[in-house]
């Protein structure tokens, strides 16, 4: 065999055993709260993980340091609202409110204004988004093109054991994963997701990142 077919053998072969790349968004909804967001800073910063926030507006104006260090570790922030209602039920003037709102509260804390807007409760159509869209120019991130799981942390029922199941079976490339920041059940078992997700080889990336 020619030294060229041996090198193509040899380059296909090793195509075929490299490992299948495994994008995953973690998006961490409603804060920033004060307590839990510092100690998730903490842990991605030691698990040199990025993930998306959702920031709910009026806690972003009440909270705008926390906002302004999730930012400077390299997290990428999008707009969750800004008192996180039910959008759907609510005219074009109020929504375009709510999302504008949040955006100036975000660009006043971090210097940057979100880039994708991430719908309270998921809830949204294309009115709502044409809203949303007049008011700021930005566009629902399209989770409905990748793999989504709902981690169920927001439920008081999910235990950990459940919250550990869910968030870790069934991961391919293009995983979005919910999670919000202020339940128990996410915070005490969000470092052992991280941890076994890695096992299985994951990268870690925005919802930008993702998109691309």
């Amino acid at each position: 065999m020619s030294l060229v077919l041996l090198s193509f053998a040899a380059l296909t072969l090793g195509a075929a055993d490299a490992p299948a790349r495994k994008r995953v968004a973690i998006i961490m909804d409603d804060g920033p709260f004060p307590g839990h967001k510092e100690a998730y800073l903490e842990l991605f910063a030691r698990e040199q993980v990025h993930i998306t926030f959702a920031h709910v507006g009026k806690n972003v104006a009440a909270h705008p340091q926390l906002a302004r260090a999730a930012a400077a570790a390299g997290h990428e922030i999008v707009n969750h609202s800004y008192t996180h209602p039910h959008l759907k039920t609510m005219d074009d003037a109020a929504i375009g409110k709510e999302i504008a709102d949040t955006q100036a509260a975000g660009l006043a804390a971090t210097g940057k204004a979100p880039a994708w807007f991430w719908a309270p409760y998921l809830e949204h159509d294309e009115r709502v988004d044409a809203a949303v869209r007049q008011a700021s120019g930005l566009e629902h991130f399209p989770f409905n093109r990748y793999h989504f799981i709902g981690s169920l942390d927001w439920d008081p029922a999910t235990t950990g054991a459940k919250f550990r199941e869910l968030t870790t079976t069934g991961i391919v490339d293009g995983t979005v994963i919910l999670t919000h920041e202020w339940p128990q059940v996410t915070f005490e078992n969000l470092e052992w997701v991280i941890d076994e997700l890695k096992k299985q080889d994951v990268e870690f990336v925005t919802f930008s990142e993702l998109a691309k």
